[in-house]
């Protein structure tokens, strides 16, 4: 009898069919050899990734070093060749010098008259665009419209037309139109300072041209006397100075360094013997005292506006109030303080926040007021002579229309007659 290997529990080796492993071990190879390639291909990409990143690091810093990027903001990089067919001022002060000649020259006129601005506001913008320009070549205006006109104190659209009448007196050149911001330099701007940055203002340079400079004279100034610590200087070295030669050995007795000069030259300028000079009396002139008013009006006066604030005595500011013919008794440093704002307001000039000379500009700009008119606190006064007239008519009025009106005893005793009559009238 034949025994089957079906439901035994040991089946007969013989009888055992074995599977070809064949398929099963390609399809594993397949499998690994897939992976490997993935693993391969995301190393490359991650190192593709990688390589572009430090290429657009790269890219980004060199933007920002050839641009020379300064500031809180990113600005346009002029293109190459810009600087050098643009010529650049001569100084930030004889720069304002040639825009305020050209301004009131007929051509600057007549160009202000056709932008619909006048020659003031041209010129307070164009003293704002020179404050943010660089001082040794003018170039670097990139602050936006709106940010001039905030401390210029004007609107957009003048800035606009200021900046038609500078260019069209070849004083100041845009290099750069102010757009939207490609991504690399977006990047490059929130590398610089920080922060998103999408657009960025026009680039301006402020120029002086040839003509311009050949033709209109630089501001005078005037020479300095030397000072007392040159003087005191020039003193110590003469007594300091040898006395046994009057020149050293090895030089001829017409020797221009010889020891012999210095004291003669420094007995003619010291301010110990200045006043013992032969010939030359003393200055016996007795300074009379300025008056307590124009002493408390000039104080007032610099605290009122800091930038008049110098380390000199406060008299210069009190002989340049006298000169103006401002009298203390009605003008207070506050009303000139109040007043002065006014008028830098309506010209369209802004206070500057430093000041050279601030003696010198007080008295400019003390030139150009009227000073006979009322001042505010006599302004104040009348209206508060006219409000009170006022209160006082009001009042007599009241008191007269009150005194025809009957006292109360009088009002009950006519009351109590018309009742009295009332009741003694009998029914018709």
């Amino acid at each position: 009898m034949q025994v089957l290997s079906q439901g035994s529990a040991h089946p007969e080796p013989g009888t055992t069919v074995h599977k070809n492993s064949t398929f099963g071990a390609s399809h594993t190879n397949a499998a690994a050899t897939s992976a490997a390639r993935r693993t391969t291909e995301d190393t490359d990409a991650w190192a593709t990734a990688v390589r572009e990143a430090t290429e657009n690091v790269a890219r980004i810093e060199t933007l920002n070093a050839e641009s020379g990027q300064r500031g809180n903001s990113w600005a346009l990089p002029v293109t190459t060749g810009k600087h050098a067919r643009t010529p650049i001022w001569t100084s930030r002060a004889q720069w304002q010098h040639q825009v305020r000649t050209l301004l009131n020259s007929p051509t600057g006129t007549e160009l202000c008259k056709k932008n619909t601005i006048s020659t003031e506001a041209a010129f307070a913008i164009a003293v704002t665009h020179a404050s943010l320009a660089e001082g040794k070549t003018g170039r670097g205006v990139t602050a936006s419209r709106e940010t001039i006109a905030n401390r210029a104190g004007v609107s957009v659209t003048v800035v606009k037309r200021a900046r038609r009448v500078l260019g069209a007196l070849g004083m100041a050149v845009e290099q750069e139109r102010g757009r939207y911001l490609t991504t690399l330099e977006s990047t490059a701007a929130e590398a610089h300072h920080g922060h998103r940055q999408f657009r960025a203002a026009s680039v301006w340079a402020l120029t002086s041209p040839r003509a311009a400079v050949t033709t209109i004279t630089a501001p005078f100034k005037k020479s300095r006397k030397p000072s007392r610590a040159t003087l005191r200087t020039a003193a110590h070295r003469a007594r300091t100075a040898p006395r046994t030669s009057p020149h050293p050995s090895g030089r001829g007795p017409l020797s221009p360094s010889g020891g012999f000069v210095l004291p003669s030259l420094v007995f003619k300028f010291s301010p110990t013997h200045a006043h013992t000079r032969a010939g030359k009396p003393k200055n016996t002139q007795s300074s009379t005292p300025r008056p307590i008013e124009l002493q408390r009006t000039a104080a007032q006066l610099i605290a009122h506006i800091p930038a008049l604030k110098t380390g000199r005595h406060v008299g210069q500011i009190c002989d340049v109030l006298d000169r103006a013919g401002i009298a203390p008794a009605r003008w207070t440093g506050r009303d000139i303080a109040r007043e002065l704002t006014a008028d830098t307001q309506t010209r369209g000039w802004v206070w500057p926040t430093q000041l050279t000379r601030p003696t010198a500009f007080l008295r400019w700009r003390l030139a150009h007021i009227d000073w006979s008119k009322l001042s505010p606190t006599e302004r104040s006064r009348q209206n508060d002579q006219t409000r009170l007239a006022e209160q006082a008519a009001r009042h007599r009025e009241t008191r007269e229309r009150d005194s025809h009106v009957a006292h109360a005893h009088t009002r009950a005793q006519i009351m109590r007659q018309l009742r009295e009559q009332f009741s003694t009238r009998t029914p018709a």
